[in-house]
């Protein structure tokens, strides 16, 4: 249910750069999970993970939602915009984000400790018996993979400059 980047393999073309370089410093590891969170905003902006859409909201939600005054169909998850800043926002008091490099490797994980993002995330079925289809959030598609691969490459080849 969280986003993990690990880096672990590099391209070819950075890794001439990177083998003898020291692990990321904070400043670079921020703009490179600031690239994976303006991926997981992405997926809310067009309501899809991975390249896959997310399933439509049933009638009854839509009926509910109309029911608080809000839009029937869209935006799906974003009814007060809280479980998406839990994920995109990294002050909000719910945003779940969690480095580990002592493997080697830089894993960077992104999650929401909000209570619904598990079932709204992975799918299931709420307390009273009707089925909550999954919409993953924090699965990236080709253009976020895209920026967050450019995003790593810029910081790989900005820290090589700086090599004496």
């Amino acid at each position: 249910m969280l986003l993990r980047v690990t880096l672990t393999q590099t391209p070819d073309e950075a890794w001439g750069m990177i083998q003898h370089l020291p692990l990321f410093g904070r400043g670079e590891r921020h703009k490179i999970a600031e690239a994976a969170r303006l991926g997981i905003a992405w997926n809310f902006a067009h309501e899809s993970a991975g390249g896959e859409p997310w399933a439509p909201l049933a009638p009854m939600t839509v009926g509910i939602r109309r029911g608080l005054g809000f839009p029937g169909e869209h935006p799906i998850l974003q009814r007060t915009r809280q479980l998406k800043l839990s994920l995109v926002d990294e002050t909000h008091p719910l945003n779940y984000y969690l480095e580990d490099d002592r493997a080697g490797d830089l894993t960077m994980q992104f999650g929401s400790l909000d209570d619904r993002f598990p079932l709204l995330h992975a799918g299931g079925t709420t307390e009273d018996g009707h089925p909550v289809p999954p919409r993953p959030m924090t699965v990236l598609g080709e253009v976020a993979i895209g920026r967050l691969h450019d995003t790593i490459l810029y910081v790989i080849r900005e820290r090589a400059k700086r090599i004496p």
